[in-house]
């Protein structure tokens, strides 16, 4: 079967191509190009007035490159000749003398099907709900079939660049005021497209057109570009191990002021090199790992129940979320909390931020209407006797969290109990609990809708039914569910604590805390470790940091400068801490105050400070293994990427240690925890057991 269908009305002179490859959406591999080609060229022997391209599956118009097939034959020469063919055929279906149109019916144009919109096509017809972008970085590849030069053409060169190095995916309606996009319905996108076929006879490609200016009818200086490419290698490529960012940047710059074509061109050799990365690799693996291991990863079974219904106790910002994610998703959720106002307060909330959304054009009004019809709240327990699940989302105090507990079993022994507690384990809430078995762990993170990860956790008592409804309706709402075993603050809130603390260490032994998060940022981190302690409240990180101390004292000691910092006040979130701007990350100097200095040990130079910081991850991660926390190095990599921003570009700790081998892992961590006197450095049993297995590298 042909992946391009070619189809000719006569009567009309327009000739359309439906795109229906191998797969559940729609890839650009070999075949897909061998039949762009022949349907191009069969339109221009015939000599067609105009080409209409349209897909046949539902959701996808076309999702990007096959990376399968790239990675079957990854050579240099195979890729090369790869990307230059894709080029080419876009190259042809532009230079054609008819114009071509794109149409989208709700669906998804991604990477390279998002190229062929803006080099070969001259207008798109879109309804609502059909979506654009080049997210190739997020994959650890960059846009090389011509987006760097295409789209500054549609958006303008500073716009493009932040779409493109952010990965963004947007609504067609966010390219509606360009000439590239109408919205319209779908019984108009094949009329409409057909008339502007007609309307637009003998025109140029806006790729080809000399005469064409910038995206804002104006074209930017080559100051200005200098100052917008600045701004961009200090924000996205600050880590040297992102190559594909860097590769990103430097085609941007480096094609702004030639031809689409000839500067496209010049990026195959980027692309090879890049896909030869092993950072890059990383990155792509990790995207399969993500979406065809991750779905597979925890067990499920006939036992998880059938949830259509469920109760949200606890309506702060978590709680909010969850109920927001649930109800989307087609689940009936009712907010639970101690008085009427604080609960009609938070649908409230949720009513605000769905309509701020539908302003900014992400979402339509009728996709608010549905979530907010799914949302009700109530402080009556006995109304809500026929729910079979209730997510428990109140702060970390162990004995609210029975009480609630308590309160749920009376009135429904039979419902799954799930807490979204980040660090108190499911043994202890269920210490004195009726029926144990029906509670597990929902860790969710913050905020919700945005974040992939759902943390499942089994407690010592949850009954396998439990377990697969909490994994169940996890990825029903669209989370990436890892499943692990119980203990103070599981896997994500003890690692991601370790990450927090030794960035206090640093600062104790005489690191500049702005310094210390710079490092952090340089080495991968999304966010630094004193910045963390702003951002999510001083208060949070004290009170965690405090219970893991007490729980493990032998692998958390609380740094003094933690407990200085709260004991003055300097707890953020929107009281001083670090910054006197936290988004601006402007330093608050009044903060070296409260740091305890630590005068008998060496100070960390900035390779010693970029080790500690990623290499205290991974060695809590490998503890996690060592204690039965964490079951699989699957697990372990989605976790730490995808729920507490360990760098992507080593795809995981256990990736990281397999590169990096477990013998020099295991060497470095005791030479840092020896100079440094950094207990949570002390090598993770895992690793001599590695050894003893004969295990060196290649773990994931």
């Amino acid at each position: 079967m042909p992946e391009v269908t070619y189809s000719l009305d006569r009567s009309s002179g327009m000739a359309t191509f439906v795109i229906d490859t191998a797969g559940p959406v729609n890839t650009i591999g070999q075949q897909f190009l061998a039949d762009l080609e022949r349907a191009t060229a069969q339109a221009n022997r015939d000599g067609v007035k105009g080409v209409a391209i349209a897909s046949a599956k539902k959701a996808s118009f076309l999702d990007g490159a096959n990376l399968k097939e790239i990675l079957t034959d990854s050579t240099p020469q195979s890729v090369r000749l790869t990307v230059r063919r894709c080029q080419d055929a876009l190259a042809t279906l532009a230079k054609s003398p008819f114009p071509v149109v794109a149409l989208l019916d709700g669906q998804t144009a991604l990477g390279g099907g998002f190229e062929l919109l803006l080099w070969a096509c001259d207008h798109v017809f879109a309804t609502t709900g059909s979506k654009f972008g080049l997210p190739e970085v997020n994959v650890g590849l960059f846009p090389a079939a011509g987006g760097t030069h295409t789209l500054p053409r549609v958006v303008g060169f500073a716009s493009a660049v932040d779409t493109i190095l952010s990965g963004r995916i947007s609504p067609a309606e966010a390219y509606e005021s360009t000439d590239l996009v109408t919205v319209c319905p779908t019984d108009e996108l094949r009329s409409r497209a057909v008339n502007w076929l007609a309307d637009n006879q003998g025109m140029v490609n806006r790729n080809y057109d000399p005469e064409r200016k910038g995206a804002d009818g104006v074209t930017v200086t080559d100051a200005e570009a200098e100052a917008i490419v600045a701004k961009a290698r200090t924000r996205y490529a600050l880590c040297p191990n992102r190559p594909y960012l860097l590769a990103a940047i430097d085609s941007l710059e480096a094609g702004r002021n030639k031809p689409a074509e000839t500067a496209a061109g010049e990026d195959i050799g980027r692309f090879v090199s890049l896909l030869e990365h092993p950072n890059s690799r990383n990155k792509i693996d990790l995207f399969f790992l993500v979406t065809s291991v991750g779905p597979r990863l925890a067990k499920t079974s006939h036992q998880a129940g059938k949830i259509q219904r469920a109760a949200v106790v606890g309506s702060g910002l978590m709680g909010v979320g969850i109920a927001q994610v649930m109800a989307e998703k087609g689940l009936r959720t009712t907010l639970v909390d101690v008085d009427d106002v604080t609960t009609r307060r938070a649908v409230e909330r949720i009513d605000r931020t769905l309509g701020d959304l539908v302003a900014r054009g992400r979402w339509s009004e009728s996709r608010k209407e549905r979530v907010m019809a799914n949302i009700d709240c109530t402080t009556d327990y006995s109304r809500l006797r026929d729910v079979p699940l209730f997510i428990e989302c109140v702060f970390e105090d162990l004995s609210l969290k029975k009480k609630i507990l308590s309160q749920v079993q009376a009135v429904c022994p039979d419902a799954i109990f799930a807490s979204n507690t980040s660090t108190i384990p499911i043994g202890d809430i269920t210490q004195s609990a009726a029926f144990p078995g029906q509670a597990v762990g929902m860790h969710f993170f913050s905020p919700v809708p945005l974040m992939p990860l759902l943390e499942v956790i089994e407690g010592p008592a949850s009954t396998p039914a439990a377990l697969a409804t909490a994994v169940s309706v996890g990825r029903a709402i669209g989370k990436t569910v890892i499943v692990v075993g119980d203990g103070p603050g599981f896997y994500t809130s003890r690692t991601f604590g370790r990450y927090v603390m030794n960035g206090f260490r640093l600062a104790e032994l005489g690191v500049s805390p702005w310094d210390v998060d710079r490092l952090a940022l340089k080495v991968g981190f999304p966010q630094g470790p004193l910045h963390v302690y702003g951002t999510a409240g001083g208060n949070v990180v004290y009170h965690a940091g405090k219970f893991m101390a007490e729980r493990l004292p032998e692998r958390f000691e609380m740094p003094r400068s933690i407990v200085s910092m709260y004991e003055a006040g300097y707890v953020g979130a929107g009281q001083a801490s670090f910054y006197a701007d936290e988004k601006k990350m402007a330093p608050n100097e009044s903060a070296l105050d409260k740091i305890v200095l630590d005068r008998g040990v060496p100070r960390p130079t900035d390779q010693e400070v970029e080790d500690i910081l990623l290499l205290g991850m991974v060695n809590e991660a490998f503890w996690c293994m060592s204690d039965g926390v964490l079951r699989d190095y699957y697990s372990m990599d989605l976790g730490a990427v995808l729920g507490i921003g360990f760098p992507d570009c080593w795809h995981g700790p256990a990736r990281y240690v397999s590169q990096k081998g477990v013998r020099a892992v295991k060497a470095r961590l005791a030479e840092l925890a020896d100079k440094f006197l950094v207990a949570g450095l002390a090598p993770a049993p895992e690793f001599d057991l590695l050894t003893t297995c004969g295990l060196d590298c290649q773990l994931i």
